[in-house]
């Protein structure tokens, strides 16, 4: 079989083999990958620019294991609502999430002082463990959901399926102690931080708990920033259900990259909010749910966000869309990325609250991309 036969074999059949059996009925098909993960981009005058050394950062938005997802998960494949990801997220170097659970061995009693409280079980670690996740994002509302031993359970499930994480411990030090993936010689630092939650579930100098977003712990920590680390951050904050940034936000944002971190990432408002661009760094404000049990009519389809490195430089954002109008589909809940058109018409909607954030997204095949290389983002075509 020749070299032209085998590329259209890639092309052509290999997605269908990945993707084609998991869809549900009412869902359009998936994404295509890249073929052998390869990004091209065309500039004004034909030329092909392509980046396929770049280290790839996945991020995804808030995760829970109850309600829709939990009853998805009662079938006899428990994995079966993740599938469309399992091999989707391989693409990439690390993955991380937004845990917004604990997960425990069993369930002790709830803190009954919360309208909403969630619980993941020790099986649900696998499907982190299938989705390739690793590290996770423990400064949330929901992380002591379960009060001190709750929070216990949660680190020692973890580090039992070498699953790394921060945003929380058992006093604040243990708290703030980032998450520190390497490749090409580049050490990338994500800290994790909650804006959301009662005082009471904040950890102190000797009480466990979330570490709690202050601007000026988060400049101390990046103080002291070497050559070939990279600073990212995530922050559980914003308003539930507003697609829009406060002006408290974007000011701590701003603060915050000019202080060290290149890239800020955000989710707690459950929709996607869009994404601006400092002269030395890029801040999404929400990524909205990864996969999430609600089913209200707020809910809008999510993002995922893939960050591009060379070495400690970001090249560009690509934003790949995640189903999540739950609402609009009968039954159980699935998790995909959306398939061309419907990617295509909710980017659209997407850039505009980029583009109220002075941000040009560029869309092409269904991902949207905020460009950083400024000699790239010259030769494109708009």
């Amino acid at each position: 079989m020749n070299l032209f036969r085998i590329c259209l074999l890639i092309v052509f059949v290999l997605p269908f083999l990945l993707f084609g059996a998991d869809i549900p009925e009412s869902v359009e098909p998936k994404l295509d990958l890249p073929v052998q993960n390869l990004y091209h981009f065309r500039t004004e005058t034909g030329e092909t620019i392509q980046y396929p050394k770049s280290t790839k950062l996945w991020f995804g938005g808030d995760v829970m294991f109850n309600w829709g997802v939990r009853d998805s998960m009662r079938s006899e494949d428990p994995y079966f609502p993740f599938k469309s990801f399992f091999s989707y997220l391989k693409n990439f170097d690390f993955r991380f999430l937004n845990l917004e659970t604990p997960i425990l061995h069993k369930t002790p009693s709830a803190d009954q002082r919360k309208s909403y409280v969630f619980f993941g079980e020790r099986k649900d670690l696998m499907v982190l463990r299938l989705l390739g996740i690793d590290g996770v994002f423990l400064g949330n509302n929901h992380t002591m959901d379960f009060g001190e031993n709750g929070l216990f359970e949660t680190l020692e499930l973890l580090d039992e399926f070498g699953i790394r994480h921060t945003g929380a411990g058992k006093n604040t030090d243990e708290a703030l102690v980032p998450i520190i993936v390497s490749k090409q010689n580049t050490e990338y630092r994500i800290f994790s931080f909650s804006d959301t939650g009662e005082t009471r579930l904040f950890s102190g100098t000797k009480s466990p708990g979330a570490a709690y977003f202050r601007v000026g712990t988060a400049e101390r920590l990046v103080k002291r920033t070497k050559p070939n680390q990279v600073n990212l951050l995530s922050v559980h904050w914003g308003v539930e259900y507003n697609p829009l940034p406060m002006d408290t936000e974007r000011n701590a944002a701003k603060y915050l990259v000019n202080a060290g971190y290149q890239v800020i990432i955000g989710h707690h408002p459950h929709v996607p909010q869009g994404i601006e661009v400092f002269p030395k760094g890029v801040v999404i404000y929400s990524l909205g749910n990864f996969f999430f049990g609600s089913k209200n009519q707020y809910l809008k389809h999510n993002i995922s966000v893939v960050l591009h490195f060379d070495g400690d430089k970001l090249l560009f954002v690509e934003v790949v869309p995640v189903f999540g109008k739950h609402q609009s589909l009968p039954g159980d809940h699935y998790f995909f990325p959306l398939g061309p058109k419907e990617a295509e018409i909710f980017l659209k909607e997407y850039a505009i609250l980029c583009k109220q954030l002075g941000t040009e997204l560029v869309i092409s095949g269904g991902r949207g991309y905020v460009f950083l290389d400024k000699e790239l983002k010259a030769k494109l075509k708009p």
